[in-house]
């Protein structure tokens, strides 16, 4: 079954879109078990056995105007951020496994990232 999740993943990342440029996969595409929050025009995944010899893997989609952040902690209390441009989507393959995310979002007034509750 790993291996079909790897041929699965490795195939949708070539996969060319629109442009040429390929796009990160989601969970859905991947076929990976992963968690998947949802905001108000975002939403970000992770899954610590995605079957492609990482040790986890995480994406984000955008639909906002502004980049956001997923921050991610590991269970050693860690923290990592996903950063993802207006409109689109992005993902990685951190070395631990994420224990929560959490959305942050550029706030204009305070000149500051906000960040919501881990989930």
């Amino acid at each position: 079954m790993k291996t079909l999740v790897q041929a699965a993943s490795a195939a949708v990342m070539l996969a060319a879109v629109g442009t040429g440029v390929a796009s990160p996969a989601s969970a859905a595409e991947v076929g990976t078990a992963a968690t998947t929050i949802n905001y108000t025009n975002a939403q970000v995944s992770f899954d610590n056995n995605p079957g492609n010899g990482s040790e986890s893997w995480i994406w984000g989609w955008n639909g906002n105007s502004n980049g956001v952040r997923f921050d991610y902690q590991h269970y050693d209390n860690s923290i990592n951020s996903l950063w993802v441009g207006a409109n689109s989507s992005a993902s990685a393959n951190p070395s631990k496994d994420i224990w929560r995310v959490r959305y942050c979002f550029w706030d204009s007034r305070s000149q500051a990232y906000g960040c919501g509750s881990w989930s």
